[in-house]
């Protein structure tokens, strides 16, 4: 929370032009000077209200508790924490380290479109 203002200072990627940037954040950014940094960088943030006795968090599987949008990084985290060999670090070389992240990349959209597929019949 202290650090939002530094990292919108600190970010690399402009945003697209013509359309107002989306900042989507989680309830540990719900506090005025929070919304206020992000306003002052141009961004329209997205924070739900953190849960307090006026305001009960929705029961589970609602789809208001978790909005998807909110979740991306941290589920993509998750899935290359899968594969053992990025998850703890033996490689000597860079080169061969981002190698294996290209090829656990190639692997987690194979299964996600495979599973699409069948889905899909």
């Amino acid at each position: 929370m202290t650090q939002l203002a530094a990292l919108l200072d600190g970010t690399a990627v402009e945003p697209t032009p013509g359309a107002p940037p989306h900042l989507a954040l989680d309830r540990g950014y719900d506090y005025d000077a929070c919304r206020a940094a992000a306003s002052a960088h141009g961004y329209t943030a997205h924070i739900p209200p953190k849960n307090s006795a006026g305001r009960t968090l929705p029961p589970p599987g609602h789809p208001d508790r978790h909005p998807p949008r909110r979740w991306v990084v941290e589920v993509a985290h998750a899935w290359f924490n899968r594969f053992r060999r990025l998850l703890t670090r033996t490689e000597k070389r860079a080169s061969h380290y981002l190698g294996f992240s290209h090829v656990a990349a190639v692997l987690i959209i194979y299964r996600k479109v495979r599973r699409a597929r069948l889905l899909s019949g």
